[in-house]
């Protein structure tokens, strides 16, 4: 009996440092560059924003309509492989804001289909410069998790759409947003429309 338990005893210690645990969940951990911004203008309207250019590159995107109502501009993240669409719209009667809202509010509800959450909506105003905007976030695994625009309600409108260009799990790609959302924030906050004084 003395001889089977000195074997058990010889088992139990030599087995314990081959223990097998499970792995903790890991999470990737993105590095970004602190953000640099530098004023961007839009150039048939002479509205200003600033943009983080420390990790996006800027680009024009040439206007294949016949209005001359609408400027596009291209903001890629090739770090996060993403994209923010800024299209400016100059209001007249023929382009209305409401018309342009409701565009952008059916764009939306494609999204909040995919996503069980309530969408958050943040609100932004700022009456001296004429700024009123909204950001619409969308938790889940949506290709575009955040639209905003902002207006003076009178002569300017611009949107903007997140987009990410790879399929992710809303969890992962979280630190990344959030990043992003702080451009957001900066673009809304720094606009300046050339017709308000």
């Amino acid at each position: 009996m003395n001889f089977k338990l000195e074997y058990l005893l010889i088992f139990l210690f030599c087995s314990c440092d081959n223990l097998e645990l499970p792995k903790p969940n890991a999470y990737l951990r993105l590095d970004f560059p602190s953000p640099t911004y530098k004023e961007i203008v839009f150039e048939n309207y002479g509205t200003t924003i600033e943009l983080n250019t420390a990790s996006t590159i800027v680009k024009n995107i040439i206007n294949t309509t016949n209005t001359n109502s609408l400027t596009s501009k291209s903001i890629s993240y090739p770090l996060i492989n993403a994209e923010i669409k800024l299209e400016h719209y100059n209001l007249n009667k023929n382009i209305k804001l409401n018309d342009r809202l409701k565009r952008l509010n059916d764009f939306t509800s494609i999204h909040l289909k995919k996503s069980s959450n309530p969408p958050k909506i943040q609100e932004f105003t700022n009456q001296n410069k004429k700024v009123y905007a909204s950001i619409i976030n969308i938790k889940g695994d949506v290709t575009s998790p955040s639209q905003f625009y902002a207006t003076d309600s009178v002569n300017n409108l611009l949107i903007g759409i997140l987009n990410l260009k790879s399929k992710t799990k809303y969890d992962s790609v979280l630190p990344a947003l959030e990043y992003i959302k702080k451009d957001i924030y900066h673009l809304i906050e720094s606009i300046k429309w050339s017709d308000i004084k």
